[in-house]
């Protein structure tokens, strides 16, 4: 298992990649994602001695559109290609769902749109990851329920990313789901967050953007890893014992260290969360 990093916020907006690069290799970093818009980002990680992390995105597949999907699916392989041919094996897949479909149609609407590019992906040793963001009740592969009948109908090549922050605002047993879908997780962020139990009491559940903390109001949000809920000692120990030997990708979204518009404060955000996972990974 080796440290890696999330391109969240101004590291993805703002920062040039190759200086990102550098930096992470000369601070303990041993891999980063890759953004999808540059198309030297696999040589300019590697020559910074850098392994490759997620390798950015494929088009959305959950559609009503016939039209739509099948152009989607399209540009999907030629991204699952380029992606193979370039030596990368992870790439991300949104999963917002159509608002007006019940569960089950929603997930009949992701296999019929994910399972052909799924089978290419295996063909090409690519795998499809879904991180298990809620995304404010507008995605679909966010509780085990719906992870359960998605793994089902598609059940090879598409697996998690898996964030125990976003069980932890759901009040998902996350420890448990790390259990319960361990052969499928094919990708590890290390995110935390923090609860705010006066909060949560104040505005309940069901508060603006789920409670998320806004200008004081609020009874969650994002921190760096060490600063909220999970439990990391039992978390890394955990990977390690479903086998998972990737990359950790730190996701910093921690509004204290200026992950949104502070390049130098989010790198001292990215060195305490390094200092703190070396505990465990190193």
């Amino acid at each position: 298992m080796n440290l890696g990093l999330v391109l969240a916020g101004i590291l993805r907006s703002q920062v040039d990649f190759a200086e990102l690069c550098a930096w992470a290799a000369d601070n303990g970093y041993s891999s980063t994602d890759i953004p999808h818009d540059r198309a030297d980002a696999f040589d300019v990680a590697r020559r910074a001695g850098l392994q490759i992390g997620q390798a950015g995105f494929l088009p959305p597949l959950i559609t009503t559109d016939d039209e739509q999907r099948r152009a989607n699916q399209a540009k999907a392989r030629e991204i699952l290609k380029a992606i193979a041919d370039k030596g990368g094996t992870l790439v991300g897949l949104g999963h917002p769902r159509v608002p007006d479909k019940s569960d089950e149609e929603n997930v009949e609407l992701f296999r019929i749109g994910v399972a052909p590019v799924a089978e290419q992906a295996e063909a090409l040793g690519v795998r499809i990851v879904m991180e298990n963001y809620h995304n404010y009740g507008r995605n679909l592969a966010i509780s085990p329920r719906l992870l359960r009948l998605m793994f089902a109908a598609v059940p090879s090549s598409v697996g998690f990313c898996f964030d125990p922050s976003h069980f932890v605002i759901l009040g998902i047993d996350w420890l448990r789901a790390l259990h319960e879908f361990g052969p499928r997780v094919y990708y590890a962020h290390a995110k935390d967050t923090e609860i705010d139990r006066d909060g949560l009491y104040d505005l309940g559940i069901l508060a603006k953007d789920y409670g998320r903390k806004s200008g004081g109001v609020g009874w969650w949000r994002y921190t760096l890893p060490g600063f909220g809920e999970v439990n990391w000692g039992k978390y890394i120990g955990t990977l390690r014992e479903i086998g998972y030997d990737g990359a950790l990708a730190v996701e910093h979204e921690d509004d204290l260290w200026g992950w949104r518009e502070d390049f130098e404060k989010t790198k001292r955000g990215l060195l305490i969360a390094r200092r703190y996972l070396d505990l465990f990974v190193s």
